[in-house]
């Protein structure tokens, strides 16, 4: 029965949206005044599920989630018939219900490094500045990971598959345009720049309380929602900086910064050339 079960949830989740905004921007000729100049939102698009916003810790954010799957299973307990169909849908909606407050599945970024380190999401986060990362797949398959200072949320990541057909089309430059509607303005385009830990090219757009950045990830579009407030003053929350490994240890670099110095004098004698007609 168990994999009927899991092919019918995977089957409504397909069919859903996995956009985590529901915008409130109007579009062509409503377009709110102010709005023109790319990236620029005049009015605040809300996040996904009602409920999510910064500032939550993650216990905060699983609770929201307990009643987003009790209500995404809720239409197939009630079909399901009394016994083993049931039991398995029970025990499915509990175990989601548990997965952001399993102990694995919080990510510190403390002293030591982790594997985060080797994905895409590297340069999304810093250690030692207390921050930490939680992820949880949606119903649709997209990927949405948590970002946390002191366990409180501040930037949301989704990782969407883009396909011909797709809700968000079958590439980035498919994606962006689809955006820009939604949003109602055209994002502004900033290129990767790996010298300041942008390894992709990106367009983002701004509301009054949003940081929205669109990554291009080939096949996988990036989807990035972050607090502006913590975002427009990251030195004051990342004030640790993170360790050159391959640096100079310090102890070698004193003892190097200076060539080194002899007591006695150079014997002049011996620097003079020979004369002429004597060995």
């Amino acid at each position: 029965m168990r994999p009927r079960l899991f092919v019918t949830l995977f089957a409504l989740g397909m069919a859903s949206s996995a956009l985590v905004v529901e915008p409130r921007v109007a579009e062509g000729k409503d377009k709110p005044a102010g709005a023109s100049a790319a990236g620029t939102i005049e009015k605040a698009i809300g996040l996904s599920p009602k409920g999510l916003r910064w500032g939550l810790t993650l216990e905060g954010v699983a609770k929201l989630y307990d009643k987003v799957f009790e209500e995404e299973y809720l239409p197939l307990l009630r079909k399901a018939q009394p016994g083993n169909d049931m039991l398995a849908l029970e025990d499915e909606q509990k175990t989601k219900q548990g997965i952001l407050r399993r102990a694995n599945t919080r990510i510190e970024f403390g002293h030591t490094p982790t594997g985060v380190d080797q994905s895409p999401l590297k340069g999304e986060y810093s250690y030692n500045n207390a921050e930490s990362m939680a992820t949880l797949r949606l119903r649709s398959g997209t990927e949405r990971h948590f970002f946390f200072f002191s366990d409180k949320l501040w930037k949301v990541y989704d990782e969407h598959k883009l396909a011909k057909g797709g809700t968000l089309g079958e590439n980035f430059a498919e994606a962006t345009k689809i955006l820009s509607k939604r949003f109602g303005v055209p994002g502004k385009l900033v290129p990767a720049d790996y010298d300041k830990g942008q390894p992709y090219d990106e367009v983002q757009w701004r509301d009054p309380d949003k940081l929205i950045r669109a990554i291009d990830r080939g096949n996988i579009l990036g989807m990035v929602y972050a607090d502006r407030t913590v975002q427009d003053n990251m030195a004051q929350y990342r004030k640790n900086k993170a360790e050159d490994l391959h640096a100079m240890d310090k102890d070698v670099a004193a003892a190097t910064a200076h060539p080194p110095t002899y007591a006695g004098k150079p014997d002049k004698d011996k620097e003079k050339p020979a004369p002429k007609g004597k060995k």
